[in-house]
């Protein structure tokens, strides 16, 4: 009787470790373990953001605002708080900022800024790159502003320059094209005769139909010059489906030499 006793008694010795209580610790120890690990693991943190459609502000003065999240944990990253802080800087119109897991962060924003002037009577009136007209002024300090003929007609500050969207995105198209630092002028004032100067090339672009082809067809025409060394001096996209470019004899001779 007393070996059976004690047999029971080591068994139920046994049992007492594993009470509910310490089960539920371990569990408790065990989700601690894997949330630290979610929060702390190298997988989860950003390594990788990128910035798209910022012109004037630079990735890094972007990122500074953002307070650098590079290494980061991406969930706990608070993009709320970031685009609140974007929206502070008066060049940024629009913003949004997207997770992508693991470790990615997109960052989207859309910028106004002085890019235009147009003259009317003696006032020059300030215009943005999304069209809208910001202020007017005698002297014009900023001498990298594209110079834009409208028609004759009062801008009104605070409004945008037209209501036609099709002129608005030509606009922005214009900007995207690869030689657009170079444009010097657009002349707006008919919207069936269209000219545009770049590189001291006079664009002849005609009126609006197909111009988003037009668009990519001149910088397509403007790239084979640059590549083909030739000194233009106009061309034509208003004559036709195929462009007319006129190029000075001399750029010609002087191509044929070097062949």
């Amino acid at each position: 009787m007393s070996n059976k006793n004690r047999k029971r008694r080591k068994i139920k010795r046994k049992e007492k470790l594993f009470t509910p209580f310490f089960i539920v610790f371990l569990v408790i120890l065990s989700l601690a373990i894997l949330i630290y690990n979610f929060f702390n693991h190298e997988y989860f943190k950003i390594s990788q953001v990128f910035i798209e459609g910022n012109k004037v502000l630079s990735d890094d003065q972007i990122l500074k605002k953002l307070n650098n999240p590079v290494g980061k944990n991406i969930v706990l990253y608070d993009e709320k708080e970031s685009i609140e802080k974007l929206k502070k800087d008066q060049i940024i119109k629009k913003i949004s900022i997207d997770k992508e897991m693991p470790d990615k962060i997109v960052v989207k924003v859309k910028e106004e800024y002085p890019y235009m002037y147009t003259t009317y009577k003696k006032d020059k009136y300030i215009i943005t790159n999304n069209g809208k007209v910001l202020d007017k002024t005698i002297k014009l300090n900023n001498k990298s502003l594209i110079k834009i003929k409208l028609p004759k007609k009062k801008p009104q500050i605070g409004k945008k320059f037209t209501d036609d969207k099709n002129i608005l995105e030509f606009i922005s198209l214009l900007q995207k094209l690869k030689y657009s630092k170079d444009i010097k002028e657009i002349d707006l004032e008919n919207y069936n005769d269209i000219g545009i100067i770049i590189k001291d090339i006079q664009i002849n672009f005609g009126d609006l139909k197909n111009y988003k082809y037009k668009l990519k067809l001149l910088d397509s025409v403007l790239k084979d010059i640059d590549n083909k060394k030739l000194k233009a001096y106009s061309i034509s996209l208003d004559k036709g489906k195929n462009p007319v470019v006129e190029v000075e004899e001399k750029s010609l001779d002087e191509k044929d030499e070097d062949n």
